[in-house]
């Protein structure tokens, strides 16, 4: 039989023409009921608007109601009912009515599961992307894809249904809100940065397909992505306990799925799936395009398509932008070496290119020395829209991260920085050694007494590394001190209760005789009070782990109890 009632009702209220059966888990915008139609007895899924007094709250139920009226998507609910298009009305109590979909929703089905298979995941996923597909092309972004959202008809995978467009965005109801750019849409499922407040990108799809792989992974692992990255920077298919439930569920599709995640897991909109049915092409690949009898070049063809991802190719080119600066700079300090006539090496080390940073250390001296005059070790480091040059620390130059400029105000920067740097250590007897850049966060102090009055100042004892400059490479000091403040707790316990210095034998025999019988082959360190008095020495033991616990019981030892009343 044809039915004959209208969506829309001007009833103030739901109670003349529905009646509830049971009440259900309803969203943030209303109360739910399973519920029956006065007039015929026709089933419904009844939800009554929370906020009454929220105009806004009032005109997002029209709009949710327009969009199951509107869309004729298969996998969306219709419209049955619904007086919201008088929402402008504050005696109108807004309601809407759609189709009851019977069956559990996403949630529920896999908390039922021990595990879901690769075959069953995709095939919810794709009838997901199928329905948000259509959404799009009508457009419509949910915005509020979750587990709880999505009702499994029956229970039975591939008869999906998406629920729930409380704070979906399209422009069928003439509505705007203005405030929306000031507040945060979405959901926990998957917190999304373009769907936080302030953000100007909350009507974009790749939203949508970003959700739609959160519900891939839950599926698999049984987890809430919660972020796309977490206080380490990891995405939510490279933290430890997911990777192995992945490796579980997909051994034998894991690098495609995990290629599929980067994309789609990407921080930055640009990065991911472009469209719904880019996506779904790179998942139903997964699937089909399994290793089987194959020649060498399908199967490098394979692993192009396989890594091909807009996540590699940006970290393709942050790790060419910071080769390049590196090198830059090393051409900076070539062309001081020239200018100064040549009279100085330079020599490199620790070249490190990651997709977060680049590293490299420069260390000059005489020729046919290998005692360092001077180290720097300097990095180039992404930072929003622009790369950053820091050298030992200090930030020297920063320039635009699309197209970098290495021009004259980039040499000038380096130059100076570095120009300085020669003549202080070459003019000054006093100056810290090159060693002093591997206490990193704060530097040691270059003689005992700027470490007194620091001491005084703080109240704290002075923790003092000592050298004989007469030994080849100053008795290793820098491999001692390499290993021996590694551990950046070691260094913290250090700062916390001590102050520093890295001093010449020398400064020490003028105070005291402690170091005079002692074999300086190998630097020590020296633990004194503030008015210069030895407590206690050792030779530094080029060790991490042993050097973290003797400083921490070197830190419960003296603590501040080594003050002027000592």
């Amino acid at each position: 039989m044809t039915d004959t009632h209208s969506s829309w009702v001007d009833d103030k209220k739901w109670k003349p023409r529905w009646d509830k059966t049971e009440e259900l888990t309803g969203g943030g915008q209303g109360e739910a009921y399973r519920a029956q139609r006065s007039s015929d007895g026709k089933i419904g899924f009844l939800k009554i608007i929370k906020s009454k007094n929220d105009a806004e709250r009032r005109a997002r139920f029209f709009r949710e109601a327009t969009a199951y009226d509107s869309f004729g998507v298969d996998g969306i609910p219709r419209l049955i009912e619904s007086n919201a298009h008088r929402h402008a009305d504050d005696s109108i109590a807004p309601f809407i009515v759609t189709e009851f979909i019977k069956g559990p929703t996403l949630r529920s089905w896999r908390e039922l599961q021990a595990s879901v298979s690769i075959e069953t995941a995709v095939t919810i996923t794709l009838r997901l992307l199928d329905i948000l597909q259509a959404c799009h092309s009508q457009g419509c972004v949910h915005r509020d894809v979750k587990p709880d959202n999505i009702i499994l008809e029956g229970g039975f995978p591939e008869r999906l249904w998406l629920l729930d467009f409380g704070i979906s965005y399209h422009d069928l109801a003439d509505i705007d809100f203005q405030t929306e750019h000031w507040q945060e849409v979405g959901n926990r499922f998957l917190r999304l940065p373009e769907l936080s407040a302030g953000s100007l990108s909350k009507q974009d799809p790749r939203s949508d397909i970003c959700f739609a792989a959160g519900i891939l992974f839950y599926l698999l692992t049984g987890d809430h992505p919660d972020v796309l990255e977490d206080g380490e920077g990891r995405l939510p298919h490279q933290r430890s306990s997911a990777m192995a439930k992945l490796q579980q569920a997909a051994p034998a599709q894991l690098s495609w799925l995990l290629a599929i995640f980067d994309e789609a897991f990407a921080t930055r909109l640009v990065d991911r799936f472009a469209t719904v049915q880019t996506m779904r092409d790179r998942i139903e690949r997964m699937l089909h395009d399994q290793p089987t009898s194959s020649s060498a070049n399908e199967d490098l063809a394979a692993l192009r398509e396989m890594l091909d991802t807009s996540v590699n190719r940006r970290l393709m080119t942050t790790i060419a932008k910071l080769t390049d600066g590196l090198r830059k700079v090393k051409d900076v300090f070539n062309q001081v070496q020239q200018s100064i006539g040549g009279n100085l090496s330079i020599s490199q080390t620790g070249w490190n290119v990651t997709g977060e940073n680049g590293q490299n250390t420069l260390f000059w001296t005489h020729h046919g020395s290998t005692d360092r005059i001077l180290s720097v070790t300097y990095e180039f480091v992404p930072a929003g829209e622009e790369l950053l040059l820091r050298m030992s620390r200090q930030t020297v130059y920063r320039t635009d991260f699309a197209q970098p400029d290495y021009g004259d105000g980039f040499e000038s920067a380096v130059t100076k920085w570095l120009a300085a740097r020669l003549r202080a250590v070459l003019s000054d007897p006093n100056a810290l050694p090159s060693e002093a850049d591997i206490f990193c966060e704060i530097s040691p102090c270059g003689s005992l007494e700027e470490a007194a009055t620091e001491a005084a100042r703080r109240n704290l004892p002075i923790l003092a590394f000592v050298f004989d400059p007469t030994q080849p490479e100053r008795g290793k000091l820098r491999w001692s001190l390499g290993y021996f403040l590694e551990n950046r707790r070691t260094r913290d316990i250090m700062n916390g209760a001590f102050v520093t210095a890295l001093v010449p034998l020398s400064a020490i025999n003028a105070i005291s005789e402690i170091l005079t019988q002692q074999s300086m082959e190998r630097p020590r360190w020296l633990v004194l009070d503030q008015k210069l008095r030895p407590l206690e020495q050792q030779v530094i033991h080029a060790n991490p782990q042993g050097a973290e616990i003797a400083v921490g019981e070197l830190a419960k030892r003296y603590g501040t109890g080594t003050g002027p009343s000592a």
